[in-house]
């Protein structure tokens, strides 16, 4: 079995089904395993993002922001948040955001 889903099942609750497959690493629109073998992600993540794997303008993006600050409460104020909540406002008419996660 391959050592990443073997450990997997053992650290990992198995709440739900998965596929026998361990990725490493992508780019763009392709996933690989860890003999090289390349698959076509149609999944974009569950809930998660469209944008493909290790894009260069993501990268770039968000290593400055973890080069400042990566993440922090809701209980302070923070520029990215701010700017977000604008944009998104802006974008869609609403007159207000709210941030939470799962």
């Amino acid at each position: 079995m391959n050592p990443i889903i073997s450990n997997d099942k053992q650290y990992v609750a198995g709440t739900y089904g998965r596929f026998p497959l361990a990725l490493v690493a992508g780019k763009g629109s392709l996933m690989f395993d860890a003999e090289g073998k390349s698959y076509i992600d149609l999944t974009s993540g569950i809930g998660v993002n469209c944008l493909g794997a290790c894009d260069e303008d993501w990268v770039a993006a968000v290593t400055a922001q973890v080069s400042t600050l990566q993440h922090t409460s809701n209980l302070y104020y923070t520029e990215p948040c701010a700017l977000l909540a604008q944009t998104l406002c802006e974008k869609t008419g609403m007159k207000k955001v709210f941030f939470s996660n799962s």
